[in-house]
């Protein structure tokens, strides 16, 4: 083995020999010395096997030595057939033919991949030796997975058995045997601090039992439970599959800063295990301490010294319960009953949020210790944990070398505290890392400079009651008053729910630029037909957006809402902007509306472009009015189309199944429906269909739209001029055969897809 390995072997006690001592019993011998060695391998098919040369070997991994397994293992095979396939190769090595005349004997059955795992997936992967690398990692991580997780044996006394359950039996008989031994090594290098290489070694140590069954049963069914939020499935998975994991836990250590173990003051807690359950103590530390008193130096603001709080007390104020009797102590009775009362009222805890690092550790065991010690009050059970990534900056991992590293203060010099956080907001919210953006902070300062301008501007507007703002009674609103309302309602509630979520990426998408967005398009309204801005609407939205951006940018927020709406209070202090429901008819008719202007501009701006080319050519004559072609009923096929289709999502529970596609081709292709020669129109369309479904509801496989596009249209029609640059539009119906204008383009109407001609 390895000199390394032998000094981890001596530590752990598995090697005669005084701890650190690493005696060599056979000087100056080297790898090479060992190669063509006859072997007897436990567990293997064949009696005799021989020592070979495997250059991926790391020395600082093991013992150095590994048994060669290539049914399962890719770089053993790899090298295996390597050494058979070319001779000269092997005898570089002193590896004579006999030595690797051997067959790949089968050992697990893995589903998909047979029972020679590793030669199935190098010979797809195209591995043609021990040098392609990349091919081999990728074949190791999808063998050794799959092994473990769906492998069944099929040799020994275990065969039949899943991998993962014959493994720890066959470990056991082998140790027991004396064929092999329990050595423990850290899963990756770690160094100290001194610049040396960490190993494990056997100690003295206390462990907490997290493997216990019904500890463990009673913590998963917990985060598995309504009552438990981990926030994102990622970060929800991880904890149920941690639960199981943990295991014995070694807690405590000899040196080092934490708090004594209390039944054996010879050891500190190590500093995962502790502070698990000091959320408790934030509930009274104001009480206890009090501003300005971090290391308890003081008497707090409830007079009472730290020797007064002995066992019985602290287990009256976390673990006593409603009605349980006060013990007899020095804390006077009023003190006990505010200090109970503040733990009460506090807890449980609603939300901890940490580094996703912790999740396998810390946090874990903090929901264990939290079962255990109010094990007989499940309502002070954590409710919810977020575990955040780390964080780049420019898509780059944070660093000094780099000179991409960023401290908070340079930062707020740098951007403003309030760009800093907006930026950060915007980073990301998953466990996967989140991106600081430069960018995104120096556009923040711009995009904030720019909207208290506006605010500024407005607000002296309303007050100084400028002609061109409405300041009618309500609810006498136009079209485009109720679509700004509507737009302003669904920015608040998805604020609201995603920042409810920790989804504040989400949030700030919701509660800013799509409120900007909303802002833009009813101010462009504004300004194209004339009408002005709704005085109270438009104050509504700059209430609304203060509020929602004050969590991101309160200082931005609190100037505004204090020195431009001169409110009296802090913008802390103002309530949730209100919102009614979403009126999914209204959000309809607009995004009909948006589409169809956005259509007929793509439309005319290929017509202006056509005409006559080139030298001599007349100059093209600008057409100023347009007809637009409206139609209020689908085709009769693709009526029956949406028939099937509303019956189709019926039967499904309101919704498309993934086998939406393939079921919409099999009743296209079936001749009793009389639709196969729409088969490719019918597919276009099926597929034109769904998502809109999916966005707004049912409605949108009704066989006529749910309200009138054409007197909408006709409402509006001085606005879609002046977005397409013409002076007149006229609405007609499809089926109008003296509307004037293209034939063809009054042809392909249908429903929700006006046509525009112009004339």
């Amino acid at each position: 083995m390895s000199e390394r390995a032998a000094r981890g072997m001596m530590y752990q006690e598995l090697a005669p020999g005084a701890a650190g001592e690493v005696k060599c019993l056979v000087p100056g011998i080297k790898g090479w010395d060992l190669l063509g060695l006859p072997l007897n391998c436990p567990q293997a098919t064949y009696e005799t096997v021989y020592t070979l040369p495997l250059l991926s070997i790391s020395m600082g991994k093991g013992t150095g030595v590994v048994t060669s397994v290539p049914s399962d293992a890719p770089d053993d095979y790899a090298a295996l057939r390597q050494l058979q396939d070319k001779p000269d190769y092997a005898a570089r090595y002193g590896v004579e033919p006999h030595m690797v005349d051997f067959a790949v004997v089968p050992i697990i059955e893995i589903p998909g991949y047979g029972s020679t795992a590793a030669v199935q997936v190098c010979e797809r992967l195209g591995v043609r030796g021990p040098n392609d690398r990349d091919k081999l990692a990728a074949a190791k991580d999808e063998v050794y997975l799959k092994g473990f997780t769906d492998g069944v044996m099929v040799v020994g006394p275990y065969a039949g058995t899943p991998v993962k359950d014959a493994k720890p039996k066959i470990r056991a008989e082998m140790i027991a045997a004396g064929t092999a031994l329990a050595y423990w090594e850290p899963d990756a290098k770690v160094m100290s601090r001194t610049g040396d290489e960490c190993i494990v070694a056997l100690t003295e140590q206390w462990y907490l039992s997290y493997d216990d069954a019904e500890w463990t049963q009673q913590v998963l069914s917990h985060v598995q439970s309504g009552g438990f939020n981990g926030y994102d499935d990622n970060v929800q998975g991880e904890f149920e599959h941690r639960i199981g994991w943990l295991g014995e836990w070694a807690c405590s250590r000899k040196f080092g800063l934490g708090t004594l173990l209390p039944w054996d003051e010879n050891w500190v807690i190590e500093s995962l295990s502790d502070s698990t359950i000091y959320m408790a103590y934030y509930t009274v530390a104001h009480l206890l301490q009090g501003a300005g008193n971090m290391e308890g130096a003081s008497t707090g603001p409830a007079g009472v010294p730290p020797e007064a709080f002995t066992e019985a007390v602290w287990d009256y104020i976390f673990l006593g319960g409603a009605g349980s009797a006060a013990p007899d102590c020095d804390v006077p009775a009023d003190v006990l009953a505010d200090l109970k009362g503040e733990f009460e009222y506090w807890y449980p805890m609603n939300l901890r949020v940490s580094a996703k690092d912790l999740i396998p550790n810390h946090l874990t065991m903090a929901l264990f210790n939290h079962c255990e010690i109010w094990k007989n009050r499940p309502e002070m059970w954590p409710q919810g944990m977020y575990a955040n990534g780390h964080i780049l900056v420019d898509a780059e991992k944070m660093s000094k070398s780099k000179g991409n590293f960023i401290m908070m203060n340079e930062g707020v010099a740098d951007y403003s505290a309030d760009a800093v956080r907006f930026a950060c907001a915007d980073a990301g919210d998953t466990w996967e890392d989140a991106n600081f953006a430069r960018a995104t902070a120096n556009a923040a300062i711009l995009s904030l400079t720019t909207e208290l301008d506006f605010i500024n501007e407005t607000v002296a507007a309303i007050r100084g009651g400028a002609p061109a703002l409405r300041n009618t009674e309500l609810p006498a609103w136009t079209f485009f008053d109720r679509c700004f309302a509507n737009d302003m309602n669904k920015c608040v509630a998805l604020c609201d729910e995603n920042c409810a979520n920790m989804k504040f990426r989400d949030a700030l998408k919701a509660g800013f630029f799509e409120m900007q967005l909303a802002r833009d398009r009813y101010r462009d309204w504004a300004s194209q037909t004339g009408a002005g801005m709704h005085a109270g609407l438009i104050t509504r939205w700059i209430e609304a957006q203060v509020i929602m951006l004050a969590p991101f940018c309160p200082h931005w927020a609190e100037h505004v809402w204090r020195n431009v709406l001169a409110k009296g209070e802090s913008v802390l202090k103002a309530s949730w902007p209100a919102a009614e429901p979403e009126d999914a008819l209204v959000s309809q008719m607009q995004a009909f509306l948006a589409d169809a202007v956005k259509d007929f501009r793509r439309s005319t701006a290929k017509k202006a472009k056509g005409g006559k080319k080139g030298k001599g050519a007349a100059p093209a004559k600008k057409q100023t009015a347009a007809a637009v072609y409206v139609a209020n009923e689908w085709l009769p096929w693709k009526q029956q189309v949406l028939g099937w289709m509303r019956a189709y999502y019926a039967d499904n529970g309101d919704s498309f199944p993934k086998t939406f596609i393939k079921e919409l081709k099999d009743y296209l292709m079936d001749e009793a429906n009389g639709l196969k020669a729409q088969m490719k129109f019918g597919m276009q369309f099926g597929n034109y269909i769904k998502p809109i479904v999916e966005q707004v509801g049912p409605s949108a496989m009704a066989e006529t739209m749910p309200f009138d596009q054409a007197e909408l249209l006709r409402q509006h029609a001085d606005y879609v001029a002046k977005q397409l640059e013409l002076e007149t539009v006229r609405v007609y119906g499809a089926e109008d055969d003296e509307a004037p204008g293209d034939a063809k383009k009054r042809a392909s109407a249908e429903p929700g897809r006006p046509q525009i001609a112009l004339l």
